[in-house]
């Protein structure tokens, strides 16, 4: 018999590298998920953190009080936000009378994030810090001790506020940050 030279693919070949990058597919998808579940964590632990500490600055550089005010409202989620005004409302997404702002009137800043801002990642807060702000001083940067967490899927990490304002985080599970 006479041989026609074509090379390719049997179908029982195909159907086998089918089904095997199907298996990889789908032990792979669940891995992705806690990926990005991490990565949301730690930036909205890396940003809270940042944002404490941007608060503390400021009350320290401009020699004046800095309120640090945070809400864990059901219906719209948590948010976080601080102003050398005074206290201050991080809901409010503008810079009204009552929000989350600093700087100069002509030219005012607005401090806030919210949950919206980190999909899957949910702010606990001790029930003394939500009902009074934080309140870093204007002469050393002190603050009264206050402890936050952030946590989701992929685990929890606790944001330490000490009393003389220093800002630190620890993974309270998982690997994110270093252990409590």
């Amino acid at each position: 018999m006479e041989e026609t030279g074509r090379s390719g693919f049997t179908l029982i070949e195909l159907l086998v590298t089918l089904a095997l990058m199907a298996l990889l597919a789908g032990l792979a998808v669940p891995a992705m998920g806690r990926f990005i579940d991490g990565g949301r964590l730690r930036g909205a632990a890396e940003q809270l953190v940042q944002e404490l500490r941007q608060a503390r600055n400021r009350a320290l550089a401009f020699q004046q009080t800095v309120y640090f005010s945070f809400s864990n409202g059901q219906t719209a989620g948590w948010c976080y936000g601080w102003s050398d005004r005074g206290h201050c409302d991080c809901r409010l997404k503008t810079a009204a009378a009552g929000a989350c702002i600093s700087g100069d009137s002509d030219t005012p800043t607005l401090h806030r994030q919210g949950a919206a801002d980190f999909p899957s990642v949910a702010l606990e807060a001790q029930p003394t810090t939500t009902t009074r702000p934080l309140r870093f001083a204007a002469i050393r940067g002190t603050a009264r001790a206050a402890s936050l967490v952030l946590s989701n899927r992929a685990g929890g990490v606790r944001v330490i506020i000490s009393p003389l304002g220093r800002v630190r985080t620890c993974s309270i599970s998982g690997k994110t940050f270093p252990p409590c």
